[in-house]
């Protein structure tokens, strides 16, 4: 049981301190919100007590309170559930799918979920229902502001044979979802999917518990890759990408930045996106930021997010798209206090 020991740390000083103490279960779907504190969703990867720790809610590390949010509905099934910021990232709406029981539970829910922290007293409310009951399911926001859903299995590991072979897109602006073409492999615990540059999306692994439906062969770790290409790329348009061309490698937050490009009235959206980095269903990383589009002679400006907690540190993918959707190539750029224009 992890025993609710934090630490912080200090990246200017490479040093570690004693953080607040309060106790959740493993790999909590930690997310750190507009304003610097953390709201916890609920998602988890289990190993601990079925009665601590498993309330979601926001997390204030300076006075180490814990102000718990309600609403959500199935909320003993939030183990193996994944979550995510909702695009944009400026809106502050997170989201929960599916999920399972405690430990080795046969329990699985389709429930979704969302919550707008903007709100003044902020709940959750349900969301359109999966296909049918998912753990372990992949999630991954796409540069068209929606989302890309894959995988799972109705059962702990995958057992029974019950892997889930269904994809389907969320839209936030609709608040649906539509079918995807569907995946040729399994994937549940272990497994992963992430965005690409070139913004396709590649599922990884899975560790089913058991090799067959009477759950009598032990499993074997999946090593099979797939790549999913979206709509997005089809019938032609990969061939008619925009382009973005030279421009700075680094900014600091609040800084506005130019890139080259020969069509610069061809770009009609911007976005500033923030890698994987997912395990256990867990992704706390993926966030996707909006960026007003200046065009000007041969070149397009954005304007960084000033608030270092909406745009964190670190590397980021930049994509710009057309009036269709159809996104660029991600030009990376690495964003963070004291990083000059270059």
């Amino acid at each position: 049981v992890v025993p609710g020991i934090n630490e912080i740390y200090d990246p200017r000083t490479k040093t570690w301190s004693e953080g607040p103490e309060r106790y959740f279960p493993t790999y909590p779907a930690l997310f750190l919100t507009q304003g610097g504190e953390i709201f916890y969703t609920g998602s988890n990867a289990g190993y601990g007590p079925a009665d601590e720790g498993r309330e979601p809610g926001l997390w204030d590390l300076e006075s180490n309170t814990f102000t718990e949010v309600g609403g959500l509905r199935d909320a003993d099934q939030l183990e193996t559930s994944a979550s995510l910021l909702l695009p944009p990232a400026q809106e502050q709406r997170f989201m929960v799918l599916g999920g399972g029981g405690v430990g080795e539970s046969e329990e699985s829910t389709e429930r979704t979920a969302i919550i707008d922290l903007t709100e003044e007293n902020p709940r959750y409310r349900d969301g359109p229902p999966l296909p049918q009951g998912t753990r372990y399911l992949s999630s991954v926001i796409l540069p068209d502001d929606t989302v890309f859903t894959s995988g799972g299995s109705e059962d702990y590991r995958g057992r029974g044979d019950s892997d889930i072979l269904k994809a389907q897109f969320y839209d936030p602006a609709t608040n649906s979802f539509r079918p995807a073409a569907d995946p040729t492999v399994g994937r549940n615990y272990h497994s992963e999917a992430l965005l690409l540059p070139d913004g396709r999306v590649a599922t990884f692994g899975s560790d089913p518990l058991f090799g067959d439906a009477d759950n009598t062969r032990m499993g074997e770790f999946e090593k099979r890759i797939e790549v999913y290409t979206p709509p997005y790329l089809h019938d032609g348009r990969e061939e008619r990408r925009p382009v973005l061309g030279e421009g700075p490698e680094r900014a600091a937050p609040g800084e506005t930045v130019t890139f080259a490009t020969g069509q610069p009235g061809r770009i009609a959206e911007a976005r500033l996106m923030r890698p994987s980095a997912v395990t256990h269903t867990t992704d706390v990383e993926q966030r996707s930021l909006q960026l007003e589009v200046r065009r000007g002679a041969g070149g397009v400006s954005f304007t960084l997010p000033e608030d270092p907690s909406l745009v964190p540190p670190g590397w980021y993918m930049l994509f710009v798209s057309d009036e269709e959707g159809t996104p660029s190539e991600a030009t990376w750029i690495q964003i963070g206090e004291g990083l000059a224009k270059d």
